[in-house]
């Protein structure tokens, strides 16, 4: 499974780009992040990409489920080590079911006439 990084500068359009993309051939993706604004810029590009996906020939959506880490990093010249908590975002796809979507989810089809 790919793992992408999100950081507070990160481009909502191209995570979700690569988020849809592997989606797509994997059916999975996990983002990596530390921080409040990483975390909002990851939440973003996940909607973003619910749109991307929706709009394919065949519709599917995404099941996001967080998960908390606990990481200890120490540098060479520091005599402490200190503890971050990082998210990651295990991101699957799940079948699109327009009932359980909201009204801006649904794809809308033109019918032949």
């Amino acid at each position: 499974m790919t793992t992408l990084k999100a950081s507070g500068n990160t481009q909502i359009q191209k995570l979700a780009g690569a988020i849809a993309g592997n989606i797509r051939q994997e059916g999975a993706v996990q983002i990596s992040l530390v921080g409040a604004s990483a975390l909002n810029q990851a939440i973003k590009a996940c909607i973003v990409a619910r749109r991307f996906l929706k709009d394919d020939q065949t519709p599917s959506d995404i099941v996001v489920q967080p998960e908390f880490l606990m990481q200890n990093f120490s540098e060479p010249s520091a005599t402490e080590s200190r503890e971050v908590t990082t998210i990651m975002l295990h991101i699957k796809k799940t079948e699109f079911d327009p009932n359980n979507a909201v009204s801006s989810d649904v794809p809308q089809h033109e019918e032949a006439k």
